[in-house]
C-alpha cells in the first residue's frame, strides 16, 4: 500500500507543478521535452542498477512495452491539447480522467480479476465524482464537440496507463527501470520533435518545471509499477486516479485560492468514500 501512496502523492505533484508553470512557461512542448529528459536521466541511474541484477531476459519484450508505452504516453498528450481546442478544456479533462474505466475493465476482462462489491460500488462513486467534479450543468456545449477525439482521448490515456499492468504480467520485474527509461525516452524524442517543428524556445522556466515536474513524474510511474506487483489492478487505478484528483483539488483550494461549488464539494466527499470503499 506505500507505494500506491507514492504514487499518488508524486501524481499529484506532477499536476500541482504544471498548474505552476502556467503563469511562466508559453511554449506547448518545451515543457514537457524537459520533463522528459529528467524522466530519462532518472531511468538511466536506476536501469544501470537493475541490469546488474539481472541476466537481461525478457529484453525484447521490454523494449516492444517500452516504445509502445512511450507513443501512448506523447500520443495521449497531443490528443489531450487536439480536444481542449477543439471540446474545450472541461470536456477534455472528464474524458481524460474517464480513462481510468480502460484499465479497470482491463483488469477484469483480460487478467481475470475479480473484484468484490464493495470495490464495484467504489468505482461506480469514483466515475460519478469525476463527471460531477468536471462537468457543470449549463457550462457544456455537447452537440459542438468532437465525439471520436474524445473517445481516442479516453482510450489512448486508459491503454497508456494500463501499460504498467501489462508489463508487470508479461515483462521481467528487474528491467522495470529500463522499461520506463524507453517509455519516456520515446516520449521525448517525439516532444523533441515537435519542439524542433515549432520552433518553441527553451528558457529557464522549462528547464526549471521540467525538472520539478520531471521528478515525481518518473517515480508515480515507477511507485505505480511496484504497487501493481502487490494489489489488484482493479483496486489500484481507480484508487490512484480519484485519490490523486482529490489531492490536486485540495491543493488548488488552500493554495491557488480556487473556488469549489457544492456540486463539487459534494463530489469530492464521493472520493473519499469510493477510496475507502475499494480499499476494504
Amino acid at each position: 500500500m506505500i507505494y500506491l501512496i507514492l504514487a499518488i502523492l508524486c501524481s499529484a505533484g506532477v499536476s500541482i507543478f504544471m498548474r505552476a508553470s502556467e503563469k511562466y512557461c508559453q511554449g506547448h512542448y518545451g515543457i514537457l521535452l524537459m520533463n522528459y529528459v529528467v524522466c530519462v536521466l532518472a531511468g538511466l541511474i536506476l536501469t544501470g542498477r537493475g541490469l546488474t541484477q539481472t541476466d537481461g531476459k525478457g529484453m525484447p519484450v521490454t523494449i516492444v512495452f517500452g516504445v509502445v508505452t512511450g507513443l501512448l504516453y506523447c500520443g495521449s498528450f497531443i490528443l489531450l491539447q487536439w480536444n481542449v481546442r477543439k471540446n474545450g478544456v472541461i470536456l477534455s479533462s472528464t474524458f481524460m480522467k474517464l480513462g481510468v474505466i480502460v484499465p479497470a475493465v482491463l483488469a477484469v476482462v483480460w487478467f481475470g480479476e475479480r473484484p468484490g462489491w464493495n470495490q464495484g460500488l467504489g468505482f461506480i462513486l469514483a466515475i460519478t465524482a469525476i463527471l460531477m467534479i468536471h462537468l457543470e450543468k449549463g457550462k457544456i456545449r455537447t452537440e459542438k464537440a468532437y465525439t471520436i477525439g474524445l473517445l481516442l482521448l479516453l482510450l489512448g490515456g486508459g491503454l497508456g496507463d494500463s501499460m504498467a499492468k501489462f508489463y508487470d504480467v508479461y515483462g521481467n520485474p528487474g528491467l522495470g527501470s529500463f522499461f520506463l527509461m524507453l517509455s519516456f525516452l520515446v516520449s521525448g524524442i517525439i516532444s523533441g520533435i515537435l519542439v524542433f517543428r515549432g520552433r518553441e524556445k527553451i528558457t529557464k522556466y522549462e528547464v526549471l518545471f521540467g525538472v520539478l515536474i520531471g521528478i515525481p513524474n518518473y517515480f508515480s510511474a515507477r511507485f505505480l509499477l511496484w504497487a501493481l506487483a502487490d494489489i489488484p489492478a482493479v483496486i489500484t487505478y481507480p484508487t490512484y486516479s480519484i485519490a490523486a484528483m482529490a489531492l490536486i483539488g485540495a491543493v488548488g483550494v488552500l493554495m491557488f485560492r480556487e473556488k469549489l461549488t457544492k456540486r463539487q464539494w459534494g463530489a469530492y466527499l464521493l472520493v473519499i468514500l469510493a477510496v475507502g470503499l475499494l480499499n476494504m
